[in-house]
């Protein structure tokens, strides 16, 4: 896994990541990635995929993900309320890659969000979202529950969290690796 100094991609504008993945550019490309969504990913490849999934092969996925059609995802984001690039990535792709998790650890071979018949998209959404909920309400720890809403959901970064649980960034980020196993655990045991 390649590694970007923290003084390199934190200078980069929201505007500026944008363009630059749009049009190629690979100091751009590789700074998101690698540095930008490191936390991110590296959250996602142990707290979500159990370790079972390379660093690079995330990147990749993700990748995939986001170039699609032109970049067109990135055309989404639109920074209201003050939020930033980094918060809208992370809330999609906890989305993305929640919904790929089966196919990416080798359990479904076939990825039915790619399946469309007619208008299923939306039917499809619903079914997830309602058993996000369903697992949210079976939760032993509502606090994990609070903790992956307000960071997965809303958006929220770590350092807002802690603000709301009177705690540190670091605490919330071990805070929504435990919720984040937990709910894998309950979601898994439905």
């Amino acid at each position: 896994m390649r590694t970007i100094s923290s003084n390199i991609w934190k200078k980069i504008s929201d505007t500026e990541y944008i363009a630059g993945l749009k049009s190629g550019n690979n100091h751009i490309t590789e700074s998101f990635f690698y540095g930008l969504c490191n936390y991110l990913l590296n959250d996602i490849k142990y707290s979500l995929m159990e370790g079972n999934v390379d660093y690079d092969e995330l990147v990749n996925e993700l990748f995939i993900y986001l170039s699609k059609d032109n970049w067109h995802k990135l055309e989404t984001f639109a920074g209201i309320n003050g939020c930033s690039l980094c918060s809208w990535v992370t809330r999609i792709t906890w989305r993305y890659f929640f919904k790929q998790r089966e196919r990416l650890l080798g359990k479904v071979v076939l990825d039915i969000t790619d399946i469309q018949v007619g208008n299923t998209s939306d039917n499809l959404d619903t079914e997830i979202a309602m058993d996000v909920n369903t697992t949210f309400e079976k939760m032993p720890n509502k606090r994990y529950v609070q903790v992956l809403q307000w960071m997965l959901v809303e958006g929220y970064d770590a350092d807002e969290v802690a603000t709301k649980l009177y705690t540190t960034a670091a605490n919330v980020y071990n805070i929504k690796h435990r919720a984040i196993v937990q709910f894998v655990e309950v979601y898994n045991a439905c």
